[in-house]
């Protein structure tokens, strides 16, 4: 990612190192200490959602799993799955059942996809389409739009497969299907998980959902904040379609977390959108802050906590 962002912001906003340097060291004293600020609380938010999703988890206990997770899975190529793997393994010795964990990492994945995946990039691609109408400058980048577009149709029909996937009849049918290589009492545990998890997806959407929006307006309002900073007058209207962008471009799986790419087509954005080339890469490397270092700060120490203390406290339980 360093190197990523060594050689391709500057070649995307057309600014040398030198000069996005000296933009940063312009930065107000306020810039640092809001990104970190507002980045925490988007991570605190998140958790909410986790926690939601784990009956009878503290939130202690959420939060510590799901900052470990959201770290590895920025820290380490394929840390995705390897984050899953250790806040399951946090939130089992905190006391959960594995039935628990999995319905709940699953309601949790799915609210992260239906915002992050669908509802973001569709406002962002809104905005984007009104911004000729309701403000004087433009944004111009044809081919991410046309990959934007293919990556939500993509996100669209997975959810859409998944809500085949999780109605009884068809799923029943599948495991039918699957005989004797499947046990009966597997076939009866997925179909116990599903029911647990549709259950959940029902009484607790709004629980589930308003936390995680919350914390995707924490971010928004943390790249106002950075172009504010360095003093770029970019239109309200254009600055959700230039997040919208960077959270779609966070899924391409080319870096842990899309970190850097993000940053450097939303720096590229930026500039077309008429803010300077040193600023406008200043701008996304404060936003940094917020996206990826707190993220990953919160993540190293949530790790550390869980192996000190988990163990003593599975031996008191």
């Amino acid at each position: 990612m360093i190197v990523l962002l060594a050689v391709a912001l500057p070649w995307a906003t057309g600014a040398s190192w030198a000069e996005i340097l000296d933009a940063l060291r312009a930065l107000p004293v306020w810039a640092v200490p809001a990104m970190v600020l507002l980045g925490a609380g988007a991570l605190a938010l998140e958790a909410l959602t986790v926690r939601a999703a784990l009956p009878g988890a503290s939130y202690g206990r959420a939060l510590m799993s799901h900052a470990a997770a959201s770290g590895t899975a920025l820290a380490v190529p394929g840390g995705t799955t390897l984050g899953l793997g250790l806040m399951g393994w946090i939130l089992r010795r905190g006391g959960l059942a594995v039935p628990v964990i999995l319905t709940g990492i699953i309601a949790a994945s799915l609210v992260e996809m239906v915002l992050t995946s669908v509802l973001i990039p569709l406002v962002g691609l809104a905005s984007y389409a009104l911004s000729p109408v309701l403000s004087p400058a433009s944004l111009t980048l044809p081919g991410t739009l046309w990959a934007a577009l293919a990556t939500v149709l993509g996100a669209v029909l997975a959810l859409a497969l998944t809500a085949v996937l999780l109605r009884r009849p068809v799923l029943a049918a599948l495991l039918r299907q699957a005989g004797s290589s499947l046990p009966e009492h597997v076939a009866d545990t997925i179909l116990a998980q599903r029911d647990a998890l549709v259950a959940m997806l029902r009484s607790r959407h709004l629980a589930l959902i308003a936390p995680t929006a919350a914390a995707r307006l924490l971010q928004w309002g943390a790249l106002v904040l950075a172009a504010q900073a360095v003093g770029a007058q970019v239109p309200l209207l254009l600055t959700v379609a230039v997040f919208a962008l960077g959270r779609l471009l966070s899924l391409v799986p080319l870096t842990p977390g899309g970190a850097g790419i993000a940053e450097t087509v939303g720096a590229a954005a930026l500039v077309a959108l008429g803010v300077a080339a040193a600023e406008a890469a200043a701008a996304m490397l404060l936003l940094l802050v917020a996206m990826l270092l707190v993220p990953l700060l919160a993540g190293a120490l949530a790790s550390v906590a869980a192996f000190t203390l988990a163990p003593r406290q599975s031996a008191s339980s």
